[in-house]
């Protein structure tokens, strides 16, 4: 696990909190979070990143996120649905807690 803590991993800011252990489904259709998808599909397993919690913001749009909380979880990919107008279905999975270099 030490090696993961200093791994740089793709964030995906949410309104909502990621604990290890807990399993999350998303729907993914902005296009920057479509192309985070794509390249974790791209991946070997175990597919990785980081959810951390929105303190101030919105989840849409360019500018929506002001302030993240220090804290965040380290997800794993559990199952990905591709579909046909290229957004995604997926389910993924809290892995460990995580500080976040970026508040």
């Amino acid at each position: 696990m030490a090696n993961i803590m200093s791994e740089l991993l793709p964030m995906f800011p949410l309104s909502t909190v990621l604990f290890p252990g807990m399993r999350l489904p998303l729907h993914i259709f902005e296009p920057r979070y479509r192309q985070l998808v794509a390249d974790l599909l791209e991946e070997p397993e175990p597919r990785r990143f980081g959810v951390i919690a929105i303190r101030k913001g919105k989840e849409t749009g360019v500018d929506g996120v002001a302030a993240l909380h220090e804290v965040g979880c380290v997800a794993t990919v559990r199952q990905v649905e591709p579909r046909e107008d290229g957004r995604y279905d997926r389910t993924r999975r809290g892995w460990c807690r995580r500080r976040s270099a970026v508040t």
